[in-house]
């Protein structure tokens, strides 16, 4: 089996040759960018053991090379491609990683590694320029590219890629036409390779594709991995022959062992030697049904798992023989025609070692584990705000949603309790009036907001995942695109009903009153937060929601006595910004009223005073409810913003 370690490529397709010309092999093999040895990983069972989901694996890639993990469902491809690139989380893993010959640093290593994860996780409503533009903005560094360079960095990626046809096209998504499949995947490929990575890892890029698609996707990884100098890993199920052809090692794994890794090319006669020969024209088929446990009866299992094990054995002894398996591919790694590789003839330590010459061998593995650069704050917060904004002004149905409703909401209150006189009926239309005020307020802006904030949380995990910008940035950008959405429209809202109900006509009780108004709907955007923030299911979250509030608007001074709920509950009013906002408008407007009471009225509130004072809402002056409503609003965010960090911080296994 010595011709096992023969590691020139063969190519599907005619002219690959020319395409992908491969220099000469050295006799000096060059250092793994990635390699891995004797990992275990376990998992806890329901029981309370433990099972262990990979066994002993060793392996490596290097740069330019494609290297496609394969195996039945269950064999453990994901897990081990999730726990090369850092991404594991839970159990306990043992074994070695190494990055470029040194132990991986989690900071610098995550940003030089671009990870393409199986679903498409991308806003639907920006375009694939747009997409790739953002990821260069917030992924590359300012102090070495400017925003040409990074537009022309895009604009690259997008030729290389086969998508400068569909540059302008929105992502698209469920609900949203956009591009097709196997563009979308491979805008999700761009997104990544805009940041010049020296590790390129893809978790079932061919699902839900079509041959011919599928077959692309995996072409231009290869090409991509040749001309930038990438070392590429993927997991993939069943490849067509064409696709197995591409690539230029296999790894396949079956129960979490390792049952081969060599060249793609040399596999079948591996297995051929051992007494299996082919049976299948596709070579993946027949690699997965011979690594296959056969479940149809227990001796058809006892013996299928025999026939694995043995299969592990015979390359573990292979692999303790002293043959070298894991020996870089030949290959051309600058590409060939006229494309100008990006930074992609450099290896890794080429390219670390660029950021300061003459540099010992000791001081350069120490740049290696140093973080790269991140943008200023600023800039971060800037370049997200943009995006956010974009995204809500496309999305029509949330603009114009709340448009709608606040101009319905003004009508329809406006109408109900239209021109306000003094007679002893106003003091209850007054009243109802400033309750709805705020209900208006709280409901129709908490539960939009919480929905729009939690149907982002996916596209959040993935870049948090490849550190693509601070937490903070994120938060405070998400918080100021959301403010003027709901700002401008409810701003309308107020002056209409303000000057249909007449409430009173004195430029200080109205910009009071303006003030009142902009508190609660600061509380209400903080506690719509909140929720996105404490749960992960919208349909929890829309349950939680209007449940909160509605427990809450019992202790608002309307529906129920301040001064006579039993004391165990009392306490929730003082943690209530309907409260708040609610006794500050009674006491703005009914301060210096008077009203005419019937002569045979027996419960009539002859001034204002005596309606705020039978309503127990004067116990805290104007000024103090809206600075407590905002200190309501300031905790709430705060909380909103921790809880975000708690929820988002990466909790992976990292060795």
């Amino acid at each position: 089996m010595s011709d096992i370690n023969s590691s020139n490529t063969s190519f599907a397709h005619p002219g690959d040759e020319e395409k992908f010309a491969e220099a000469p092999y050295t006799a000096d093999p060059r250092l793994p960018i990635l390699s891995w040895d004797n990992l275990n990983y376990d998992v806890k069972t329901k029981d309370g053991g433990t099972r262990r989901v990979l066994h002993d694996i060793s392996g490596a890639i290097y740069p330019g090379e494609l290297v496609a993990i394969m195996g039945a469902s269950g064999a453990g491809k994901t897990t081990l491609l999730n726990i090369l690139s850092g991404r594991v989380q839970g159990g306990r893993l043992y074994g070695d990683i190494k990055f470029n010959g040194n132990k991986r640093d989690a900071h610098s290593f995550k940003r030089l590694l671009a990870f393409v994860e199986q679903d498409d996780l991308m806003h639907a409503s920006l375009t694939v320029e747009e997409t790739l533009l953002a990821s260069a903005r917030l992924r590359l560094s300012d102090t070495k590219y400017t925003d040409e360079d990074k537009k022309t960095r895009v604009a690259e990626i997008l030729r290389q890629l086969r998508l400068t046809h569909v540059k302008d096209t929105p992502i698209g998504g469920h609900f949203e036409r956009g591009v097709s499949g196997g563009e979308r995947k491979r805008a999700s490929i761009g997104v990544e390779l805009v940041t010049d990575p020296a590790i390129l890892m893809l978790d079932e890029p061919s699902s839900g594709l079509d041959s011919t698609s599928a077959e692309m996707v995996v072409a231009l990884s290869k090409e991509m991995s040749r001309k930038r100098n990438l070392g590429t890993l993927m997991t993939i199920h069943q490849p067509s022959t064409e696709m197995v052809g591409m690539f230029d090692k296999l790894i396949l794994l079956s129960q979490g062992k390792l049952v081969y890794m060599g060249p793609a090319k040399d596999a079948v006669q591996y297995f051929t030697q051992l007494g299996h020969p082919s049976t299948n024209p596709n070579p993946a088929n027949f690699f997965i049904d011979l690594m296959s446990i056969d479940f149809a009866s227990d001796e058809a299992m006892q013996a299928s798992e025999l026939r694995v094990q043995k299969l592990v054995d015979a390359f573990a002894e292979f692999r303790a023989s002293g043959e070298k398996l894991h020996w870089p591919t030949n290959k051309n790694i600058t590409g060939s025609g006229h494309d100008t590789p990006v930074n992609g003839s450099q290896d890794i330590s080429e390219r670390f070692n660029a950021l300061k010459p003459d540099i010992s061998d000791e001081q350069a593995s120490l740049v290696v584990t140093e973080p790269l650069p991140m943008n200023r704050w600023i800039r971060e917060t800037w370049v997200l705000f943009e995006r956010d904004w974009k995204l809500q002004l496309r999305n029509s149905g949330l603009v114009n949603g709340l448009v709608a409703q606040s101009l319905i909401s003004m009508l329809f209150i406006g109408f109900v309790f239209f021109k306000l006189g003094n007679s002893e009926e106003s003091v209850q239309n007054r009243i109802g009036a400033l309750f709805a005020m705020v209900l208006l307020s709280v409901f129709p802006v908490a539960i939009p907001v919480m929905t729009m904030v939690l149907s982002g949380r996916a596209v959040l995990l993935r870049e948090r995942s490849g550190g693509a910008y601070r937490m903070s940035s994120y938060f405070v950008s998400r918080v100021l695109s959301i403010i003027p959405l709901v700002f401008v429209p409810y701003f309308i809202m107020y002056i209409g009903i303000y000057f249909l109900v007449k409430f009173q006509v004195d430029a200080g009780k109205f910009f009071i009153g303006l003030a009142i108004f902009v508190s609660i709907l600061l509380a209400s955007l903080a506690f719509a937060f909140v929720v996105a923030m404490l749960v992960n299911s919208m349909e929890v979250a829309h349950i939680i929601t209007p449940l909160t509030l509605a427990m809450l608007m019992l202790f608002a001074g309307n529906m129920a006595n301040a001064h006579s709920i039993t004391p165990v509950l009392r306490w929730i009013k003082y943690i209530c910004m309907m409260y708040y906002s609610y006794s500050a408008f009674v006491q703005n407007e009914f301060s210096g009223l008077t009203f005419n009471c019937k002569e045979d009225s027996v419960s009539c509130y002859r001034t204002g005073e005596e309606v705020i004072a039978g309503y127990s809402l004067g116990n805290e002056t104007i000024a103090e409810c809206i600075v407590i409503n905002l200190a309501l609003a300031v905790g709430m965010y705060a909380a909103a913003y921790m809880l975000l960090r708690w929820k988002i911080k990466p909790r992976y296994l990292f060795v």
